[in-house]
């Protein structure tokens, strides 16, 4: 069976944008059709729906439809294909419709199509609730390597107050955007950042958006961050925000909880894992994906995929057609061994 560039192409030309992904279930649903392969609709929200195809069998395998905003169309650079999504996540569709195409019914294994992976989550979280297996596989790109352990996200979003005042008579320390760099800058020493995993490395933090003031010749009254605290297992988000509090009284801050992720880790002693890593190297993902919601009710999950992950939602998001076809011939080899026994 033969993957092909042009397939990529025509299924990266679809836009899904989480919560507009309407047009690539159609796609997919025409493709199994196409192939005489029955499926069922599970619905999430009133529009949405994952795709399944035989849902009660031992093994999983998962990608996700939906991708980030900013669409840019693929382009074809020699094996490199470029475009918004190609590897998060059009590569682990394309792939797991070559696998059903190829074995139909030779193989025992499940395939899910998720939606809103980008966002929520809720279309692996209603999976779970009702679906569980002895193994899964969650497609991302990884850099082909079978990641046992994924780092959690703990997002807080903040708010730093001061006091309002003609731009001329800027006193620094109220003034809510100084107080928010200042405050930022000493997250840099919190004591959780301090901890090493051997597959996912250091925690680290990341302010995804800082927003205050506007044209005029003013000091803010107020400003707001967002703030992404990546965290390893055996780290909770109790500690961290515990040592947060700390930091934001002294700085005169606020904060909410916007989103929170725990991370997780199974044991690469597993017999399902080691099967695996005769045909790839061990590994860690450093985001958050479908996986985490298939472990937390019961469902031994590991991550896996083409294409390198600090490209996913930047303008440079790019896969090589040749690891894509790698990923698909490990898969193959893996999915054989494990229904074999």
């Amino acid at each position: 069976m033969v993957l092909s560039m042009d397939e990529l192409m025509e299924i990266s030309k679809i836009r899904s944008e989480t919560g507009y992904e309407a047009r690539i279930l159609q796609y997919i649903e025409d493709r199994l059709e196409d192939l005489g392969v029955e499926y069922e609709r599970m619905p999430v929200d009133e529009e949405r729906y994952n795709i399944i195809v035989n849902p009660d069998e031992k093994f999983m395998v998962n990608a996700h439809v939906d991708t980030v905003g900013d669409y840019f169309p693929p382009e074809v650079e020699g094996t490199i294909l470029w475009g918004r999504g190609v590897m998060d996540d059009k590569a682990g569709v394309l792939i797991i419709l070559k696998l059903i195409e190829e074995f139909r019914d030779k193989l025992p294994v499940s395939y899910v199509f998720f939606v809103d992976e980008e966002e929520e989550g809720k279309g692996s979280k209603k999976y779970a609730e009702k679906y569980a297996h002895d193994f899964a596989i969650t497609l991302e790109p990884t850099s082909l390597r079978v990641c046992t352990a994924e780092a959690g996200s703990l997002e807080l979003e903040f708010e730093f107050w001061g006091e309002a005042m003609h731009g001329s008579c800027a006193e620094e320390d109220k003034n809510a955007i100084w107080q928010g760099i200042k405050f930022l800058n000493s997250l840099k020493r919190l004591k959780f950042l301090k901890a090493e995993h051997n597959l996912l490395g250091k925690p680290a933090i990341n302010v995804e958006m800082f927003d205050g003031g506007d044209y005029i010749l003013a000091v803010p009254e107020s400003a707001k961050a967002l703030v992404d605290f990546v965290y390893l297992p055996g780290q909770t988000a109790v500690e961290i925000i515990d040592e947060v509090n700390r930091l934001s009284r002294k700085y005169n801050a606020n904060h909410m909880i916007y989103d929170l992720s725990p991370p997780f880790e199974i044991s690469p002693r597993k017999r399902r894992v080691k099967e695996f890593l005769k045909y790839a190297d061990l590994g860690g993902f450093r985001s958050w994906s479908d996986a985490q919601n298939l472990v937390e009710k019961g469902t031994p999950t590991v991550v896996f995929g083409p294409g390198e992950l600090r490209y996913a939602h930047t303008k440079d998001e790019h896969v090589d057609m040749r690891d894509v076809k790698k990923a698909y011939e490990i898969l193959k080899k893996v999915l054989k061994d494990w229904t074999r026994g």
